[in-house]
């Protein structure tokens, strides 16, 4: 930085002095020039780059000691810690977007998730419903798996209910953020924050409720119009259109190459 200013000093002093002269040649570093008039140079300031945003923390898988073995992620999609928010995405869309609405939503021309009957069309086209079957959890669509690497993935509709089933609940504040506790049969515990100022995204508008969480199970009775969401407060998943901006709450499907990480 000092080689710089001196280097910055030399040239104003140039600027300054040098009468004559009708302006300032700059050197590149990629061995190019470019010529400058003194009027337009108003001033010369060292720039380092654009500031890079902060990187989230890691997540961290927790054992619950849940039959199945499920290890539930301590954190939503996209939050900086277990009370946070995180990020809304379309089901089987992988990034944040303005508006969720049918129009915007990318499903609507390319096929999403999984059918155990390959004859069966299993996407949308725009206002032309065709039936679905199976989840997208751990395929291309899975905002889990894109955004944090094919050690986790979004849980499907029975994972939702096991956790359910499994674990007791109760109401606790974090950072002044309401949320619900599930512990699980061997003691050990997550938080899903629940919040009504983080229920979903509809269109352009956000929808004051309790918050959503897409599961990787799509709806099959309504045309494949919808897939299975829950909340934490109720015991039930249920369904909605999968054009709508909710949270996601992943699964660790690989502890062997999260561990590996941490290293």
């Amino acid at each position: 930085m000092k080689s710089t200013r001196i280097f910055l000093s030399v040239i104003l002093a140039a600027v300054t002095c040098s009468s004559m002269a009708q302006g300032i040649i700059i050197y590149k570093s990629n061995g190019t020039t470019e010529k400058l008039p003194y009027v337009a140079v108003d001033s010369i300031v060292p720039y380092a780059g654009d500031k890079q945003p902060e990187a989230l923390p890691d997540p961290k898988y927790v054992d619950l000691g849940l039959p199945s073995g499920t290890l539930w992620a301590d954190r939503n999609v996209g939050a900086s810690a277990p009370e946070a928010t995180g990020g809304y995405y379309a089901w089987g869309e992988t990034e944040e977007k303005t508006s969720y609405s049918w129009d915007s939503y990318m499903c609507t021309s390319r096929q999403c998730g999984t059918s155990s009957d390959p004859i069966r069309a299993n996407y949308l086209i725009r206002s032309s419903y065709s039936l679905w079957e199976g989840s997208i959890s751990k395929s291309e669509f899975d905002v889990a798996t894109k955004q944090w690497g094919a050690a986790w993935a979004m849980p499907t509709k029975e994972q939702v209910q096991e956790l359910w089933n499994n674990c007791t609940m109760q109401s606790v504040t974090i950072n002044d953020v309401p949320c619900t506790e599930f512990t699980g049969p061997n003691g050990n515990t997550i938080i899903f924050s629940g919040d009504a100022e983080q229920g979903y995204k509809n269109n352009t508008s956000f929808e004051k409720t309790y918050s959503h969480y897409w599961t990787a199970t799509i709806y099959i009775l309504d045309d494949g119009k919808k897939a299975y969401y829950f909340t934490p407060t109720m015991t039930m998943a249920m369904s909605d259109y999968r054009n709508y901006g909710m949270q996601v709450r992943p699964i660790c499907v690989d502890r062997n190459a999260v561990d590996s990480n941490e290293q």
